[in-house]
């Protein structure tokens, strides 16, 4: 069974992001699209979302961006320490 693929427009409409924040998340490498049609339109797997849940969450605890993908890389484990540590500072 193919996996469910979700549009910019279908994001934008699911978080209340904007597809220009999508596009700018894409050019910066931290939150790429599953696949690209031929028409350069960018297309995301329902999976995907969790990692963009994610983003969002940091942002929401003042990380930047660039914090941000560099906590992505860590493990679930670390990620969790790191926000329990900013949660405590907040």
């Amino acid at each position: 069974m193919k996996k469910p693929l979700l549009a910019v427009k279908d994001i934008v409409q699911i978080t209340g992001i904007t597809a220009r924040t999508l596009h700018y998340y894409d050019r910066i490498d931290l939150f790429k699209p599953t696949h690209l049609t031929e028409k350069g339109y960018r297309l995301y797997h329902l999976s995907c979302l969790e990692k963009l849940q994610t983003i969002l969450f940091l942002k929401e605890l003042d990380f930047s961006l660039k914090e941000i993908a560099d906590i992505l890389k860590l493990t679930r484990q670390e990620q969790r320490q790191i926000v329990k540590k900013q949660g405590q500072t907040l």
